[in-house]
């Protein structure tokens, strides 16, 4: 019996014990009705939307974390705590914002054809929003979060939007855009609470600071509440002939300016319609955790291609992604969509719980504890009711596929696509549909041709169904990535291992990805950091399997004349640092280790060109064995670091743990990192905030947030005491610190005073009673009530996150729940 042929097997045990026992898996069953529906010939994309959205009523669609608002009594100022647990709306709630906000714009007379920019994470409002665009037939032009303010403003200039939607935690940088440049009409701010004060706060400073433009400051429940007074009126279909335009994807820019890929409304539509010709095919129920940008492609094929399957799509509950892990926990899905980081993190995380087990095991039987940390983790860390696992947007390494495959006990499938070109491959065959035909281009200065052997290889040249018509506003551009024929020129160099059997090589521009999906341009580093005093010459290496790059450098005569290489080597690192911090460039686009070399690059050894300019290919050629074997000494050191920083934490002052925790997980050197460095500036972004926090928590036992890792208040110092003060036990009770961090089940015999009051106070209580109440023959009362918001949804989680049903009173009414996150009105 072949590997495949069980894990199928495995895979249908699997659906029919779900579907027996899971309820909630059970009723997000695709109705065939509805798909049939939704398949019809010539549909529109607002008609597709309703069509979702009438024919799954009664169904949850959206899920939200449940928070609670929380006053400071120092401060008296409100703030917003996350609870475990989520809320849904239904399919008719979420069609009752979308028509009241499409009801509202339009009598704005914001039209269809007019752009509307959106800067936000994923989310319900965000959502709404989305599809309100979708319902008027205006064009969404979804912002990058993490684009720097002079490409926004590039973007905004181009499209001109009537209005831009914000959330309010980039309202700063959608305020600064605005006065920078092109002003719209109105600003919607979402994801707004006004009763939380920094929240409030923020949205009137940018309502004084627009006070004197034409712009008008709205929030989105203010709008909501105008549309909901104004008549239904038809939906505006475009006729049979025209397919208009809806929605442009900006790419990041890394070979130049933004260009915005044109997505009309058939391509969009698409993505609500499951089949073997997008991403995300049939299923059997699709429960999805939504946290990719609705910037990329990835994540809206996610998020419509849940709702257009009748699932529940269920949001990360912050940006920085720092609640990742506590969320998929809750969520539970069913389909893990994820780029190879996400891979990577999650794998980490179920090898740190193995390592800790074993550290505990003595004798014990090392495979057979492995095994049952693994199941554990399937259950605990991925929810245990998974029936598809994809990767895409960058090429995974065989290591991290074998090690997730291992965890997921189930076949990760690889997807390879574009913006423009819609999907292409899984897991190296082309799929026709949607792909037409495709060719391999020689590409002589690279190296690669028709008729290399073993198998040919060359440039990928596509046509499919998919295709994009161009980029917006960029004829001259669109015309270069065409050929004659017109085939679209992907850029990216491929070996034809057998009939429509493809493999990734290497990319023609000298464009790279990187393992978390962001582009560095090579050519443009090696410029930049060919600015520092001790470089002569740079050579830029990256592996799509890894997040960071790789660099051989040769210096110049004069620090070779004065430094050993061992000297020279930190030297150099912390030069490309401060050149990259002065050019402003991202902390991954800084090399974390390089090769010296101390003969440079020349026309004699073949590293340079007729025109002087680097021989890429020859350099890879020359090179590439020892830069993947620094990958594998990095990876291997890490490990090695992070097993003897385990050993040493009882006995090392938590800054000097802080400080080796950080240079193990960000590769950089502890022996002279100082103390005031920022998380950040070391070359850290949020997924490795992430990664670094678990670490912290294994170490200290102490939840440190992404938010407190990233914030650029924040140095080493302050992360650690952070620390102390949480051992010290200044916050409040949370549910971890009373039930335990891997709680299955909650019991009220959890709710010790201890648990509550320090042991201090505990100790005297018996004495200051005992005098209080002399001669009153009382025993002492040692109950403690709770506050009820410890009595909340916590108290509601049985062997799933709590249920919460609707009421409109908008206070917590807690239910048993089973099987996951279910319903509440968000009203």
């Amino acid at each position: 019996m072949s590997t495949i042929t069980k894990q199928e097997k495995q895979l249908a045990r699997r659906v029919d014990d779900l579907t027996a026992n899971d309820p909630q898996f059970a009723a997000a069953k695709p109705d065939p009705a509805v798909a049939a529906a939704l398949a019809q010939p010539g549909l529109r994309l607002p008609q597709i939307i309703q069509t979702a959205l009438d024919g799954y009523a009664e169904r949850p669609a959206l899920g939200q974390r449940v928070a609670e608002f929380t006053k400071d009594p120092k401060t008296g100022r409100t703030s917003m705590e996350l609870l475990p647990s989520f809320e849904t709306i239904t399919y008719r709630q979420l069609g009752d914002r979308v028509g009241a906000l499409a009801r509202a714009w339009r009598h704005d007379l914001l039209h269809a054809g007019y752009r509307v920019c959106v800067l936000g994470f994923n989310s319900v409002d965000y959502a709404i929003i989305d599809m309100a665009l979708g319902v008027i037939g205006a064009v969404a032009v979804p912002l990058q979060t993490s684009a720097a303010i002079t490409q926004l403003q590039s973007i905004v200039t181009e499209t001109e939007p009537s209005m831009i939607a914000t959330s309010v935690n980039q309202l700063p940088d959608t305020v600064e855009l605005i006065l920078s440049g092109q002003a719209p009409a109105k600003l919607v701010v979402f994801d707004y609470h006004p009763e939380v004060d920094e929240q409030h706060d923020a949205v009137a400073t940018a309502r004084a600071r627009l006070a004197d433009s034409s712009v008008v400051v709205e929030s989105l429940t203010e709008v909501l509440g105008r549309g909901k007074t104004l008549p239904a009126t038809p939906i505006p279909v475009a006729d049979d002939s025209a397919d208009p335009l809806a929605l442009l994807i900006y790419t990041s820019g890394s070979t130049g300016a933004p260009k915005g890929a044109m997505y009309l409304q058939s391509n969009v539509g698409k993505m609500w319609r499951r089949s073997d010709g997008n991403w995300f095919g049939p299923t059997v129920a699709s429960i999805t955790l939504n946290f990719m940008p609705m910037s990329h492609v990835m994540g809206r094929g996610i998020l419509y291609g849940t709702l257009g399957n009748g699932g529940t799509a269920y949001f990360a509950a912050r940006s920085d992604l720092s609640t990742l892990l506590e969320d998929l926990k809750l969520v539970r899905p069913t389909e893990l969509n994820f780029v190879p980081r996400i891979w990577e993190t999650l794998y980490d995380e179920s090898k740190r719980a193995v390592d800790r087990r074993l550290a505990n095991s003595g004798s014990a039987d090392r495979a057979a504890i492995k095994a049952e940390v693994m199941d554990e983790q399937r259950q605990s860390l991925l929810g245990g009711r998974y029936i598809a696992a994809m990767t895409g947007s960058a090429p995974t390494s065989p290591e991290l596929k074998h090690g997730v495959e291992s965890l997921l006990e189930m076949h990760l499938l690889e997807g390879y696509g574009s913006t423009e070109a819609g999907m292409v491959l899984f897991d190296g065959e082309v799929q026709r549909p949607p792909v037409i035909d495709y060719k391999l281009v020689d590409v002589p200065d690279l190296g690669y041709f028709s008729t290399d052997q073993p198998y040919p290889r060359g440039e990928l040249l596509l046509k499919t169904q998919n295709m994009f018509p161009g980029y917006y506003k960029r004829p001259e551009v669109t015309a270069t990535v065409f050929d004659s024929d017109g085939y679209y020129q992907t850029g990216d160099i491929v070996a034809e291992v057998g009939p429509d059997r493809l493999v990734y090589v290497d990319r023609r521009n000298n464009v790279l990805k990187l393992a978390q999906g962001q582009f560095v341009t090579v050519a443009k580093l090696e410029a930049a950091f060919s600015n520092s005093p001790l470089v002569r010459q740079i050579y830029i290496y990256g592996n799509s399997a890894h997040p960071y790059l790789l660099a051989v450098v040769v210096p110049t005569e004069d620090a070779l004349a004065t430094n050993d290489i061992e000297v020279l080597k930190p030297l150099i690192i912390d030069s490309l640092q401060k050149v990259a911090k002065e050019a402003d460039l991202q902390s991954y686009e800084v090399p974390r280790d390089l090769i010296v070399e101390t003969t440079p690059f020349s026309l004699e050894n073949g590293l340079l060109t007729g025109i002087r300019k680097l021989a890429w290919p020859k350099l890879k050629q020359h090179y590439g064995a020892r830069l993947e074997q620094l990958y594998a000494d990095l990876v291997e050191g890490q490990a090695n670091a992070l097993h003897v920083l385990k050993q040493s934490v009882a006995n090392a002052p938590v800054l000097q743990t802080v400080s080796r925790a950080v240079g193990t997980i960000l590769g950089v050197a502890t022996t002279d990192l100082p103390s005031n460095a920022h998380f950040t500036d070391l070359g850290g972004d949020s997924l490795s905030a992430l990664t670094f926090g678990s670490l912290l928590r294994e170490l200290f036992d102490i939840d440190v947030p992404v938010g407190v890792i990233v914030s650029p208040v924040n140095n080493l110092v302050a992360i650690a005491d952070y620390i102390e003060r949480e051992r010290q036990g200044t916050k409040r009770p949370t549910f971890i610190a009373i039930h335990g961090r891997d709680a299955g089940k909650v019991h009220a015999s959890d709710l010790t005073l201890d648990k509550f009051i320090d042991v201090s106070t505990l100790t005297a209580a018996p004495v200051l009673a005992a005098t209080r109440h002399r001669g009153a023959h009382r025993p002492v009362d040692r109950r403690y009530r709770l506050p009820g918001a410890l009595l909340g949804p916590e108290m509601a989680r049985t062997d799933g996150p709590g249920r919460r049903e609707g009421n409109r009173s908008g206070k917590s009414q807690v239910q048993r729940g089973r099987s996951g996150p279910a319903r509440q009105d968000l009203r």
